[in-house]
């Protein structure tokens, strides 16, 4: 017989969440709305390891109970946000997987470049400064530049959502 499902301890809870940035783990989803998910469930475990938890949206959390995404693609999934994370931080991660969805690019504030610096130095984001500045405040320019996804970083992020051998 199982014995009684005790809750997730904090520590442990919140090491899954601040992993996924707060946001369900799966890259083509993040939505904001998250549970912690047992990859192995847990009626076969009965315990709560980091390694085995996941923060999912109800709806990619249901779809996992139900086998419609495996616990190979969860496990997957899990290793690709420690390496992400490692390298970028939660608002380079959100803009990347946004300019994934718009290839014509986003048009970003010159004083806010710092924040996203990094993709653009990994080169899987390409950059192209507005010339003309119509909009100064004190010699700081308000008119956006340009930022496109590279081929370096569509590769990158197919990687992500892709279910390759480990």
């Amino acid at each position: 017989m199982s014995k009684d499902r005790t809750t997730i301890p904090a520590e442990i809870k919140r090491r899954v969440l601040v992993e996924a940035g707060h946001r369900c783990a799966i890259p083509t989803c993040r939505h904001i709305d998250v549970e912690i998910h047992h990859i192995k469930p847990w009626g076969e475990c009965e315990s709560h390891e980091y390694e085995n938890l996941i923060a999912l949206c109800p709806n990619c959390h249901s779809r996992a109970d139900k086998g419609e995404i495996d616990k190979k693609s969860l496990r997957i999934y899990k290793a690709n946000l420690r390496y992400t994370h490692d390298r970028f931080s939660q608002i380079e991660v959100d803009m990347l997987f946004e300019l994934h969805k718009n290839p014509k690019g986003i048009q970003w504030p010159p004083y806010l470049r710092l924040l996203v610096k990094r993709l653009v130095d990994a080169k899987y984001v390409e950059l192209t400064e507005h010339k003309n500045c119509f909009a100064s405040i004190a010699g700081m320019r308000f008119d956006p530049d340009l930022y496109v996804i590279s081929q370096t970083g569509i590769a990158f992020i197919e990687s992500l959502e892709s279910e390759k051998e480990w």
